[in-house]
């Protein structure tokens, strides 16, 4: 599968059970294409186009059962998009004091988010609100993975 977006990409991810995976894009855009999982030669086609940032959408990825996308940006913000509408759920600007880099999902209803100070936040989705934070590294979260059978959160910078 072949995706021509346009400009330059920052984060892909796909979506838990449908074909459709979401970019992040250079000029603060949000992109979802549908795509054919068989061996067709079908493009996919773009269902979803949303200006969701002033600066690049760093981070990119589905929540709440792939219902919602969360980006993430230097703007300082995080976004969460309806995935069918395209109509913002929630935004909350200033999420951080530095670039958003990373998101990434840790339960049915919470989310983390790593910066370029090296601080993690961990939100609670239903509140909207920041329910933790870390000061984890002294540079940029590269990325975030979680293990979720001992509840702990590793980074790299």
């Amino acid at each position: 599968m072949e995706i021509n977006l346009g400009k330059l990409a920052f984060d892909i991810d796909f979506h838990p059970s449908e074909n459709l995976v979401a970019s992040g894009l250079i000029d603060g855009d949000l992109h979802l294409y549908r795509y054919s999982s068989d061996n067709t030669n079908s493009d996919p086609v773009r269902v979803l186009e949303v200006h969701a940032h002033t600066e690049s959408c760093r981070a990119a990825r589905f929540i709440n059962g792939g219902r919602a996308v969360l980006t993430g940006s230097p703007d300082f913000s995080i976004l969460a998009t309806d995935v069918e509408t395209g109509s913002t759920i929630a935004r909350l600007d200033n999420a951080h004091e530095a670039a958003v880099n990373r998101l990434i999902n840790l339960t049915e209803s919470t989310v983390a988010s790593g910066d370029d100070d090296g601080c993690i936040k961990v939100w609670d989705t239903r509140e909207r609100s920041c329910c933790n934070s870390f000061e984890a590294h002294e540079d940029y979260i590269s990325d975030i993975t979680f293990a979720s059978d001992a509840m702990k959160i590793l980074a790299t910078r």
